[in-house]
């Protein structure tokens, strides 16, 4: 495959089939150029997407748009020149009310995560491997990871050390979700890596205990006061365990 740049951003933006985001992960494994430019590309939305600003309608909107209305509903029953003078009216408070109503979508949208959440984790999953990133701070011992997060975060992550049940611990490193900052623990199992991503629960960010998309597999669970999405190309028996690891070290 030839390095082709806009695939790339049609690749991130999720544009393209299954057959030919395959094709471009493969490439992506292999071309130093196209990985660094996928990473510089996906850094930057991001950026953009958590200092991107969004602001609610004032309520000087609601009341002009209803004075606008009902102005518009009294011309209605005057004679058709009179009509005529208030339809643009009438046209422009239906725009500011479109408006009104996408600003308040727009609210709403901040309190949930985004549709394409899986998807970000898939993509940080990807990049992590990618991008030679994959850990800030490279331990098999727990005692190292946890405090290392210490400072860097609002919450102190649970690092489990799994080693003897066949995931040893690799490390761990901050990212960005759907413009949180939360945990990420990298565990090993065999010759698979499995980023287990962490952070306070909040009941707004529920969703499928189980996602297989592009080869990869999510598991999510909540555990306590922390949710977790366990994200790899493992078979979704073996996520299934390290959950069932994690769990039962929990209630230990």
């Amino acid at each position: 495959m030839n390095c082709v740049p806009d695939r790339i951003e049609a690749y991130i933006d999720d544009e393209l089939d299954a057959g030919e985001r395959l094709a471009l992960e493969r490439h992506l494994a292999t071309c130093a150029e196209c990985s660094s430019t996928h990473t510089r590309l996906l850094e930057q939305k991001i950026a953009i997407k958590a200092a991107a600003p969004y602001y609610a309608a004032p309520p000087e909107l609601r009341e002009s748009i209803r004075t606008a209305l009902q102005r518009a509903a009294v011309a209605e029953s005057r004679p058709a020149a009179q009509a005529a003078f208030w339809r643009p009216l009438a046209i422009a408070a239906s725009l500011l009310l479109v408006v009104s109503i996408g600003w308040n979508v727009r609210s709403l949208a901040t309190a949930r995560p985004p549709s394409n959440f899986v998807e970000s984790l898939l993509d940080d999953h990807i990049r992590s491997l990618l991008a030679g990133h994959l850990v800030d701070v490279p331990s098999s011992d727990q005692h190292t990871v946890k405090p290392w997060f210490a400072g860097k975060l609002e919450f102190s992550p649970d690092v489990k050390n799994l080693d003897a049940e066949g995931f040893p611990l690799v490390g761990g490193r901050i990212e960005y979700i759907a413009g949180t900052r939360v945990a990420a623990l990298v565990y090993r199992h065999r010759l698979h890596v499995i980023n287990v991503f962490t952070w306070p629960a909040e009941s707004s960010q529920a969703g499928p205990a189980q996602v297989s998309q592009h080869g990869y597999h999510v598991l999510h669970w909540t555990s306590g006061a922390m949710t977790y999405w366990a994200v790899s190309d493992v078979a979704m028996a073996d996520l299934e365990l390290l959950r069932k690891l994690y769990l039962d070290s929990s209630a230990q």
